[in-house]
C-alpha cells in the first residue's frame, strides 16, 4: 500500500519543505519549483494508488533534463477539495519514461520504492 510521506498545504509550503529538509539540493531547486508548478497546475494522472487517495490515482510532475541529477519528479495525489497534495515519492528522470526514486522520499515497498528505477506507475 502506498502511503503519503509529506502533506503540503500549498505550493509555497511544498517548495520550502522540500528545500528546507534537504530533499532538494542547490542544483535542483529550479527544477523542483518547475515540477511543483506543473503539479499545482495539473500533473499527469498515472497508475492506481492506495485506497486512501481520493481519486484512487496518483499523478506525477517532472522538470529538468532526463538522466541528470538536476531533474526532479514528484509523485503525489491531490487532497480534495483544497489545493494541497500528498507527496508519495520524489525522484529524478532516469530516461524519458523511467524515474529513479530517491533514498529519502520513497516508499519502503513497491510501487515507488526507494532507490528503484520505475515507470510512471511505480513499476
Amino acid at each position: 500500500m502506498t502511503s503519503k510521506l509529506e502533506t503540503y498545504s500549498d505550493q509555497d509550503a511544498a517548495k520550502k519543505g522540500l528545500k528546507g529538509k534537504g530533499y532538494v539540493g542547490p542544483g535542483r531547486v529550479t527544477a523542483s519549483g518547475q515540477a511543483l508548478n506543473q503539479a499545482y497546475n495539473g500533473g499527469r494522472t498515472v497508475g492506481p494508488m492506495s485506497s486512501t487517495a481520493s481519486s484512487g490515482r496518483s499523478s506525477h510532475a517532472s522538470a529538468g533534463k532526463a538522466g541528470t541529477n538536476a531533474s526532479v519528479t514528484v509523485f503525489y495525489y491531490p487532497k480534495e477539495p483544497s489545493s494541497s497534495f500528498h507527496l508519495v515519492a520524489l525522484g529524478v528522470h532516469a530516461s524519458a519514461d523511467l524515474y529513479k526514486i530517491g533514498k529519502e522520499l520513497g516508499q519502503d515497498q513497491a510501487p515507488f520504492q526507494k532507490k528503484k528505477t520505475v515507470g510512471p506507475e511505480g513499476r
